[in-house]
């Protein structure tokens, strides 16, 4: 495990931790954890065995060894557990300085995911990211959706998989942030009346669980149909948006940020992604299950919404890279 190191402090004093920081998480050792809670070794242990025993986390998603010297001056392979573990451990303790210990974590982690961008400024502009914008949007949306709530994990997580095609990890050159522009013939149309009956069933079925309102998904003004004529648009035979990922891209853009209806944008722009992918699964590599799960729609919508209005061309090659096309 190859790791930066940051220096915890309590609020107290009383406690100084080397906390290694990889893979946008942070590791502690058992004997660290110990130390952090102020409980015996054996209860802490006991609340590792729980934590896996009752299938809270995947021991192997969240344990990796590292080569530690011991005061005997000898080197032994040592379980490191992270971020995920230690919340858990420490909610379970009921550790005020665990919460500190979060508190710390989320702003380190923060701070360190937006210097690696930093370091590394000349590799995004080679693929074509604006470095201004990406910094600015990482900033803006980690400091309005905490990292260890569910939104702001998902957030974390559709950043730590592009963090390796924005060259901060070593794939960063098997893949590229330039937009998609191959023509696909094939695609569906988009026609309102078909968008507005999808509209409808989505309203109708989170009614029925009680999660909107008659309010939901009701248009406001013209700015659907406007949408959807602006992805319809072309010269010709030839579309402006030539493909399935150009136009659901869009179509998820277009719907979060212009907010043509009174209530639902987010959740009716990221439902209409995934219909528009699932009616052109033809054309895709991957069923849209594989390419989209739950949290990466999370994020995309959440990144969306946050963005700067001059950040569009930022958003949509980002939700473009994970529409997958099958090669013709």
């Amino acid at each position: 495990m190859s790791h930066a190191v940051q220096l915890f402090t309590a609020a107290d004093g009383q406690v100084q931790l080397s906390v290694s920081i990889d893979k946008e998480t942070v590791w502690l050792s058992l004997d660290q954890m110990v130390q952090l809670f102020e409980r015996d070794k054996s209860v802490i242990s006991r609340h590792l065995r729980n934590v896996f025993a009752e299938g809270e986390l995947e021991r192997k998603a969240v344990v990796a060894k590292n080569a530690t010297t011991a005061a005997d001056g000898k080197t032994y392979q040592v379980d490191y557990y992270n971020l995920d573990v230690i919340i858990s451990v420490g909610y379970r303790v009921k550790s005020r300085r665990g919460v500190q210990f979060r508190q710390w974590a989320t702003r380190t982690l923060k701070e360190h995911l937006v210097q690696g961008y930093t370091l590394n400024q000349r590799r995004l502009a080679e693929r074509g990211i604006e470095f201004e914008q990406a910094l600015a949007l990482l900033s803006r949306t980690l400091a309005n959706q905490q990292l260890v709530n569910a939104d702001g994990a998902a957030v974390l997580a559709v950043i730590a998989d592009y963090a390796r095609s924005w060259s901060l990890l070593q794939a960063y050159d098997e893949q590229s942030l330039s937009g998609q522009t191959g023509q696909q013939s094939g695609m569906r149309t988009l026609h309102l009346d078909e968008v507005l009956s999808a509209v409808a069933q989505l309203k109708a079925a989170l009614i029925a669980k009680g999660e909107a309102t008659a309010l939901f998904g009701q248009l406001r003004g013209d700015g659907l149909a406007s949408s959807i004529a602006t992805i319809e648009q072309g010269f010709g035979d030839e579309l402006f948006y030539p493909n399935v990922a150009s136009r659901a891209a869009h179509l998820l853009y277009f719907v979060i940020k212009n907010h043509p209806l009174s209530d639902g944008n987010k959740r009716t722009g990221s439902f209409l992604f995934l219909w528009y992918l699932q009616l052109n699964q033809h054309l895709l590599a991957k069923p849209v299950a594989q390419l989209i799960n739950d949290n990466t729609l999370v994020a995309l919508a959440l990144l969306v919404a946050e963005s700067a209005p001059d950040q569009k061309a930022l958003m949509v090659r980002l939700i473009e890279q994970f529409v997958l096309l099958k090669v013709e």
